[in-house]
């Protein structure tokens, strides 16, 4: 599971960051607040992950600022270091 993205900020959109890990570019999920808080494209930025994996899919889900477990009621599981409301606005 990743856990913990820092590199250089490719591009930066309302839902949506690219970041460049030892040129690998890792396609995060985040959320409005979280891109307001973000440095502009090409500086370097760290990122808490969440990895969410399904049968189709792997999702992550970035965040600045790492909280105390929750859960994540969309998905059924413990989602350690986040929390609940950090994770709300992408899950519907």
């Amino acid at each position: 599971m990743i856990a913990h993205l820092r590199g250089k900020l490719l591009a930066k959109h309302p839902n949506q960051a690219i970041v460049e890990t030892a040129g690998v570019g890792y396609d995060v999920t985040i959320s409005v607040p979280t891109f307001s808080d973000l440095p502009a494209a090409g500086a370097e930025v760290a990122l808490h992950i969440y990895t969410h994996v399904r049968e189709d899919l792997i999702a992550l889900y970035g965040f600045l600022r790492p909280s105390g477990s929750a859960w994540c009621w969309s998905c059924g599981i413990s989602c350690p270091k986040l929390d609940r409301l950090q994770l709300q606005p992408f899950l519907r």
